[in-house]
C-alpha cells in the first residue's frame, strides 16, 4: 500500500490553517486566556484540513515551488488575510462595546469600570454585560459558520501563492472603523436622550426650588432610570446587532474583493 502526498494540497491546508489560527485568536470567547492554545490551534488545523480538498476541487492544481522565500511570503500573505477578516468580525463587538461605555458614561457607571481576567483590562460594566449579549447572538444566530463560508471564499479570491493587494484592505477597514461610532452611538441613544430629558427636568426642579439638595437627588434618580431604560432598550439593541450579523458577509466578502 503506497501513501502519496500531494504538494499543493499540502499547501492549500497550510495556507488555510495560518488564517484560521489568526482568526480564531481574535474570534470572541476563543480569545479568552480561559481557553487553552492548543485548542485554538486544534480548530484551526481540523478546519483548515477540512476545507483544502473542496478548496483544490474549485481553484484546480496548484504549483508550488517549496522554497524559503515562497514559504514566508505565503505564511506571511495569509497572516494579513486572516488578521483582516477576524478585524472584520471584531468591529461588531467593538461597536456594542463602545456602546456600552457611553451608557455607562451617561448613568454614572463610568467610574465602576471592573477588571476582567479574561481579556486583561479594564472594561464597563455595561459594556461587559452588551459584549456578552452580542456573542450569544452570535452564535445563536449562526454568524460563526459565515466565518467558514469566508475563509473558504478568501482562498477562490485570493489563491494561496497569488498577490493580494495588503493597502486597499487596510484602506477598506480604515473607512468600516468609522462606523463603529455611528452604530455604537445608535445603540446607545434610548439611554442617551431619555437621561437628557431627566437632566433637562432636574435643571428645572433646581430653578423652581433651589434648597434641593440636586447632587443627592439626582444621582439615584439618573441610575434608576438609566437601568430601566437600559433594560427595555434590549430589544432594540438585538435588531441592531443581528442586522449586523445579517451584513457581515457581505463585509466579508468586500475585504476579500478590496485585497484581491
Amino acid at each position: 500500500m503506497s501513501f502519496h502526498l500531494d504538494p499543493g494540497l499540502l499547501a492549500l491546508a497550510v495556507a488555510l490553517i495560518i488564517r484560521f489560527l489568526v482568526l480564531t485568536a481574535t474570534l470572541p470567547l476563543l480569545d479568552m486566556q480561559s481557553v487553552p492554545p492548543l485548542w485554538r490551534v486544534g480548530l484551526a488545523v481540523s478546519m483548515g484540513l477540512a476545507l483544502a480538498p473542496g478548496v483544490a476541487a474549485r481553484i484546480g492544481p496548484v504549483d508550488v515551488a517549496w522554497t524559503w522565500p515562497v514559504l514566508v511570503a505565503e505564511i506571511l500573505r495569509s497572516l494579513v488575510i486572516g488578521a483582516m477578516l477576524g478585524f472584520t468580525v471584531n468591529l461588531v463587538f467593538a461597536t456594542v462595546k463602545m456602546a456600552g461605555s457611553i451608557v455607562g458614561m451617561q448613568i454614572g457607571f463610568s467610574i465602576v469600570n471592573a477588571f476582567d481576567p479574561m481579556t486583561n483590562s479594564q472594561v464597563s460594566v455595561l459594556s461587559r454585560i452588551y459584549h456578552l449579549l452580542a456573542v450569544l447572538i452570535f452564535f445563536v444566530s449562526g454568524a460563526h459558520l459565515i466565518l467558514i463560508r469566508a475563509m473558504f471564499q478568501s482562498c477562490l479570491v485570493i489563491p494561496p501563492f497569488a498577490g493580494l493587494d495588503a493597502p486597499a484592505g487596510a484602506w477598506f477597514l480604515a473607512t468600516e472603523f468609522g462606523r463603529v461610532f455611528t452604530l455604537g452611538l445608535q445603540i446607545a441613544a434610548p439611554v442617551v436622550l431619555i437621561l437628557l430629558m431627566v437632566s433637562s427636568a432636574m435643571g428645572v426642579i433646581v430653578k423652581t426650588v433651589p434648597q434641593l439638595n440636586i447632587l443627592a437627588v439626582g444621582f439615584p434618580i439618573k441610575i434608576a432610570v438609566g437601568l430601566m431604560v437600559f433594560g427595555a432598550s434590549l430589544v432594540y439593541f438585538r435588531g441592531i446587532v443581528l442586522g449586523m450579523m445579517a451584513g457581515m458577509g457581505d463585509k466579508l466578502g468586500e475585504v476579500l474583493l478590496a485585497l484581491s
